[in-house]
């Protein structure tokens, strides 16, 4: 990377050295030739400057020029000079700070800038513009001069970029304060205020007062009343109303009316943030209420797409940092190490949500009370068909198994609520509640400072489900001779499959099918053909003739998939049969061809879409009908696979 020319350095430092921010060209590369023959040994940068340094100081002073660090102008006398902007502004830094301490110093006017000093080395600006800018997005520098121009003929001023515009708005409302202050001014504005606003003569008299007497505060005042804004426009509007006529306006006259639009401006803006402010206030506390609604988690793309009453998106009336400060805010740290009131946690997707701590608990019940029926129902069935294959499974029996069973199945049919328990504030969450004496739902979930067991929280009992399971068996099942008997035939049958397999691998199939127990007179057929061969049977009453499963699946979505965009429509779609698919291998294990009904597969259907995340989709019944007609289509293409 190249090195900086010291020529701006030596520049300023040899002005410094004039004590003025006006230099002769001739006299700074004179003075730059003997500064190098001195320091070269000591600043070798300058060696360059040695030969010929005329035209390279030049070249220099011109790239100064093209970056308004320097402005250079012929005078009258034919004297060529260089004008540093940045010591003029620093200049007139001074001049402010001047004004903000003793504020009866008038503005600088542009008119007795000295002929002398060109005016390009103004930037011009209207008073509008420039405040605008400033006060939205300030940005301080010393490397402009402006040349601020007002309405009305008043006079322009000069002003530097090094001096904030808050300091600026100081300055207007003390120069007001000032006018006021004087006798033949202070009864006769607050008389016509008080005139102007009938019916409201109390609050006009405490806001003249307020604004009169304790000027340091005025601008946050009126950055935070909205009466105050009225009555602060009205007031300006009649000082400019009795300065306008005067035809040989004063100095003192022209900095009251320069003061007045600039302070009319601030006040606009102060007006204009307040309301904003206002609006992005009351679009968060929405968002808040809608967090504290059921289903009372809620992801970011959700929150992201909260409407207000009319339907517009609270999106639109607030930045994204305001959401993000929000958020932050609300999930930061509470008092004493307490929990902050917003909660986030993860499901096994990684998706991410928020939830109030105080909804966390009555969360939990209702997904767990959402989950039973679910749950039961897959659990009984699941057991039925090991029954009916003359299979015992440890969880009918070993607690342990059983608890270990309920937390998978948990984690299948309810992400939401398995998150909720393995979440790592949740303890903390307990203890708080307890201290705090604030819930009454903890004896529901916790016992000794300890999660309950899922068949607790869930209310599923293991010898109800075992025998809701055997009652479905048909009666032979029962008798201790005729079963003892079929189980035998089953294991014998069983275990001649085993070593089938064993023997004859080119002809087995995967090693996760079992063979169907064969009807008499018929020969063997996989699991996956069975399963098949009861899909396209079931297929036949779901699918009208002249019709096709992809089509029926087509039109079923058009009816709950109301995403309007395409990639919406698709992703959503992709989200549904990714579930089915997910929870297809999960229990594909249960499934046989000769229990594989109608009955069953409406079963799995109302188990997957009682599910929380396929709940909020709407349009159950076209839902439902869609899963079912997907499982089959699954299930149909499992031979050869």
């Amino acid at each position: 990377m190249a090195k900086a020319s010291p020529i701006f350095a030596l520049l300023k430092f040899y002005a410094t050295h004039l004590k003025s921010s006006i230099v002769e060209v001739t006299d700074f590369i004179l003075y730059v030739k003997k500064y190098t023959q001195h320091h070269v040994e000591e600043q070798p940068e300058l060696i360059t400057f040695l030969d010929n340094p005329e035209q390279k100081i030049t070249q220099e002073l011109d790239n100064l020029v093209a970056s308004k660090d320097i402005v250079i102008a012929e005078l009258s006398n034919k004297k060529t000079v260089i004008f540093i902007v940045s010591q003029f502004v620093e200049h007139y830094d001074k001049i402010y700070q001047t004004i903000l301490a003793k504020p009866e110093t008038p503005f600088p006017i542009v008119d007795k800038l000295t002929k002398q000093v060109p005016k390009e080395i103004l930037c011009q600006k209207t008073i509008t513009s420039f405040l605008e800018t400033q006060l939205n997005t300030p940005k301080l520098s010393n490397k402009e001069l402006y040349c601020l121009t007002f309405e009305k003929e008043i006079p322009s001023i000069v002003y530097p970029s090094s001096f904030p515009a808050e300091k600026f708005a100081d300055i207007a409302l003390t120069k007001i304060k000032l006018l006021l202050d004087k006798d033949q001014y202070h009864e006769f504005f607050e008389n016509k205020l008080r005139m102007s606003n009938p019916g409201k003569e109390i609050q006009a008299k405490n806001f003249f007062k307020a604004f009169v007497d304790t000027p340091e505060r005025a601008a946050d005042t009126l950055k935070n009343s909205t009466d105050s804004f009225y009555f602060f426009t009205q007031l300006c509007y009649f000082i400019s109303q009795e300065f306008k006529n005067v035809t040989d306006l004063t100095v003192e006259d022209q900095n009251v009316l320069q003061s007045v639009q600039i302070a009319q401006l601030i006040i606009a803006h102060y007006k204009n943030q307040l309301q904003k402010n206002q609006k992005i206030s009351m679009a968060l506390d929405t968002v808040k209420e809608y967090l504290l609604k059921q289903p009372y988690y809620y992801s970011m793309e959700t929150i992201l797409n909260f409407t207000d009453s009319k339907g517009i998106l609270l999106r639109t009336q607030y930045e994204d940092a305001n959401l993000k400060e929000f958020l932050e805010k609300e999930t930061s740290s509470g008092e004493s190490n307490a929990l902050p009131q917003l909660l986030v946690f993860k499901v096994e997707s990684g998706k991410r949500y928020f939830i109030y701590k105080h909804r966390v608990f009555p969360l939990i019940l209702r997904l767990c009370t959402d989950a039973h029926d679910a749950i039961s129902k897959t659990i009984s069935d699941n057991w039925y068909e090991a029954l009916y294959q003359f299979e015992k499974l440890p969880e009918m029996t070993d607690t342990a198994a059983f608890e270990k069973m309920l937390e998978k199945e948990v984690e299948t049919a309810s992400p939401v609520l398995y998150a909720l328990l393995h979440a790592n504030f949740l303890t903390m969450l307990g203890y708080e509640m307890t201290t705090s004496g604030t819930d009454q739902h903890l004896n529901l979930i916790f016992a000794n400072n300890e999660l309950l067991p899922y068949s607790e929280l869930l209310m599923i009992k293991q010898h109800t489900l075992y025998e809701n399971a055997k009652i479905k068996l048909p009666f032979w099942y029962t008798l201790p001779v005729l079963s003892w008997f079929a189980t035998f035939l089953h294991n014998r049958k069983k275990n001649k499959k085993q070593k089938a397999k064993t023997s004859q691998k080119h002809n087995s199939v995967s090693s996760n099918d079992e063979f169907e127990i064969p009807s008499s007179g018929s020969q063997p057929v996989s699991k996956k053909e069975a399963l098949s061969k009861a899909a396209k049977k079931l297929e036949k009453q779901y699918v009208q003739e002249g019709s096709t499963i992809n089509r029926e699946l087509e039109s079923f979505c058009k009816q709950w998939n109301k995403m309007l965009d395409k990639n919406a429509y698709e992703n959503l779609r992709e989200d549904v049969d990714s579930l089915v698919r997910d929870y297809m291998r999960k229990i594909f294990r249960s499934l046989n061809g000769s229990t594989f009904t109608d009955e069953r597969l409406q079963n799995l259907a109302e188990t997957l879409c009682n599910v929380p995340g396929m709940k909020k989709i709407g349009e159950r019944d076209a839902l439902l009908m869609y899963v079912k007609l997907y499982m089959l289509l699954l299930i149909k293409n499992t031979n050869g696979r």
